[in-house]
């Protein structure tokens, strides 16, 4: 024959030009119905596909001999580029060969390991096959058979042996041989350093199939593979060797059904087991940075549990972050949510040990409280982190898909489930594989961030009405205080807060000093801020509205709010007791002043009257006039504040 020929003549151009030929009729012949026809140009293509490759294997093999490739010996750079260069040329011309000679896309050849068949794998390109030679054989001598470096239990020995070869050989690949294949602008671009990379990530996966079935069976060794291989796949995305996330690498081995379903398993154990022993810890619920929050006291305090917690997320998620499989993405985050929900609980059963309440006030109470408070803020924050949102993205996307295919209904009422069905995750992959991703606020948090909310909400509510409640029982002595029969205060040469008064803000005080130290800033503000508005409503009950004043009293009532009420809160809360103030102030403004207010009250509230409107359903209700405005009182209503008049003993007796 013609290829024979021009063989036998060592005329490789003549002969690529003729195969090239033979390759095309096999396309033609492609959809024949003769069946004979088609898989003789099959096996004749293949055949001659064979031949031509040993010779040009043959030429490739010896000059890379004189540029002593591959770098497996150290030498100086000069050396090697001096040898680049002298045989630049005669490399060049076995490259465009090697371009030239390539089987039709749809004959499949023998070269694709079975277990490379997963998605996006392609054939390695001729070229980076007869680069990897050298690389297979010396990685063969040293990683199989009795060779003490056959290590079954260190897989870290051969992957780190790939990263150096990866490393080695950077600048020949990327500086010299990527210039010369990219001069040929009649072939396919081609990344050399990206497909050698995936040359010597076939060589791992072969490596593991072959020892997948002996793995698995040993969780403690199957542990530290899916480590090492972690390890690895990370060190491939650094910015020194940068293989792109996109494209297959071992961490699809691991994807595969049945080693992803002991992936998942091992997760699933470790990670409870871990949540166990979280709560074990006899300082699970101390402040894991006490030193630092002695010195800045209003920093965010975060419990050993909520800390470590969070690290045994924050590994999961680097763990499963580069899968490439979106199912497998979806079922480790299911994971995750189902740890938050199982933290959560045990959070509350931390809250009653041996069926007895634990005191609100007490450290223990505050710091489970701190670490609701944190973990819903991270919650918070991570709705809007790219990986969350893109898992969000294909959450969404798969509800789409198995309404379409699927035979089950998704579980619409544990919001915070999700459950892949095993038989159809290859094809949902497939399609979200093609598909670009467009990230979305991750709204599946939602209800786990409404859960962790409302446990905060209940927990402030016991903390302020347990103090309340406190203040309450303390306050009985002083709300029944002769507010009508006290001494003129021009009686007195200096006047004092009510001895009655004084256990009352001691007590408080003591408290809000504890919470300020024991709770998260916000948190203790806010807490503050609702007990001293709801002992403030109280006080306005019991003392106001249920007593009546002299001078005395009023300048008493006065002297207690501004001297003790407001000053156990901070500043930016000591007008909280806003009732209480106000009420001292119309209590003790001059007699003739009261009385031109309790007349323009009267005339604001008969003209409402008129208008059918009623201020009495609210105190606070209407819009205030300008005469209450000008006496600093805004959160009293015009009914209100006649009310408050009225209990003056010198107005009652005009």
């Amino acid at each position: 024959s013609a290829l024979e020929t021009s063989l036998s003549t060592e005329s490789l151009d003549e002969s690529l030009s003729i195969y090239c030929k033979l390759a095309h009729l096999t396309e033609l012949v492609l959809d024949t119905s003769t069946e004979h026809l088609r898989s003789y140009s099959v096996n004749l293509t293949l055949y001659w596909y064979e031949q031509l490759k040993t010779v040009i294997d043959s030429g490739m093999e010896k000059i890379l001999n004189l540029i002593e490739f591959p770098y497996v010996h150290k030498m100086s750079s000069n050396h090697l580029s001096e040898l680049f260069d002298t045989n630049r040329d005669k490399l060049k011309e076995e490259l465009k060969y090697l371009l030239k000679l390539h089987l039709p896309n749809h004959i499949k050849h023998d070269d694709v390991q079975p277990r490379l068949r997963f998605i996006g794998w392609k054939p390695i390109p001729l070229v980076i096959q007869m680069l990897l030679k050298g690389f297979i054989t010396r990685f063969n001598f040293h990683f199989y058979g009795k060779q003490k470096t056959n290590d079954r239990r260190k897989p870290e020995w051969y992957l780190n042996q790939i990263v150096s070869w990866i490393l080695d050989h950077d600048y020949f690949l990327t500086e010299q041989l990527q210039p010369l294949i990219n001069e040929f602008s009649d072939v396919s671009p081609i990344n050399v350093k990206v497909e050698f990379i995936r040359g010597l990530i076939e060589l791992i996966i072969v490596k593991l199939d072959s020892q997948i079935t002996s793995i698995l069976i040993d969780t403690s060794l199957f542990t530290h593979y899916i480590e090492e291989i972690l390890i690895f796949s990370q060190r491939l995305f650094e910015k020194d060797i940068d293989y792109p996330y996109n494209l297959p690498n071992c961490m699809n081995l691991l994807c595969d059904e049945i080693v992803f379903e002991k992936w998942f398993q091992v997760e699933q154990d470790v990670s409870r087991t871990k949540l166990d022993k979280i709560f074990q810890s006899p300082t699970a619920h101390q402040s894991v940075y006490e030193r630092m929050l002695e010195r800045a006291p209003d920093e965010i305090k975060i419990s050993e549990c909520a800390e470590t917690f969070l690290t045994l997320l924050h590994a999961m998620e680097d763990r499963y972050r580069h899968v490439p499989y979106p199912s497998c993405s979806l079922r480790l985050f299911s994971l995750q949510l189902d740890l938050f929900d199982e933290f959560l609980r045990d959070l509350k059963f931390s809250l009653n040990i041996e069926q007895q309440d634990i005191d609100p006030l007490s450290k223990h109470f505050c710091s489970i409280l701190n670490s609701v408070v944190y973990i819903a803020d991270v919650i918070q924050q991570w709705k809007n982190r790219s990986h969350y949102q893109r898992l969000q993205y294909l959450y969404d996307e798969y509800k789409v898909f198995i309404k379409k295919y699927g035979t089950d209904n998704l579980d619409e009422e544990n919001l915070n489930m999700i459950q892949i069905d095993s038989t159809l995750a290859q094809q949902f992959d497939l399609i979200q594989l093609n598909k670009e991703n467009n990230f979305v606020t991750a709204s599946i948090f939602d209800h786990l961030l409404e859960q962790y909310r409302d446990e905060e909400e209940t927990d402030c509510n016991i903390i302020v009405n347990h103090i309340v409640s406190l203040l309450k029982t303390k306050s009985r002595r002083y709300i029944n205080e002769k507010w009508s029969t006290m001494p003129n205060p021009k009686d007195y040469f200096n006047m004092s807060i009510s001895p009655s008064a004084i256990d009352i803000l001691l007590e408080l005080q003591t408290i809000f000093s504890n919470l300020s130290i024991n709770l998260v800033k916000n948190v203790s503000n806010e807490i503050r801020a609702r007990v001293t508005m709801e002992f403030d409503e109280y006080l306005f009950n019991w003392i106001v509205n249920d007593h009546t004043f002299n001078e005395g009293g009023a300048s008493q009532f006065l002297f207690d709010i501004n001297r003790g009420w407001s000053r156990i809160a901070n500043d930016h809360v000591s007008q909280l007791f806003n009732k209480c103030r106000e009420s001292a102030l119309l209590l003790t403004m001059p007699i003739g002043s009261a009385l031109l207010l309790v007349d323009a009250l009267q005339q604001e509230l008969s003209i409402k009257s008129l208008s059918n409107v009623s201020s009495k359903d609210s105190l606070v209700s209407s819009p205030l006039p300008s005469a209450l405005h000008e006496m600093g009182i805004h959160h009293l209503s015009e009914f209100g504040a006649g009310q408050v008049l009225q209990r003056r003993l010198d107005l009652t007796n005009c």
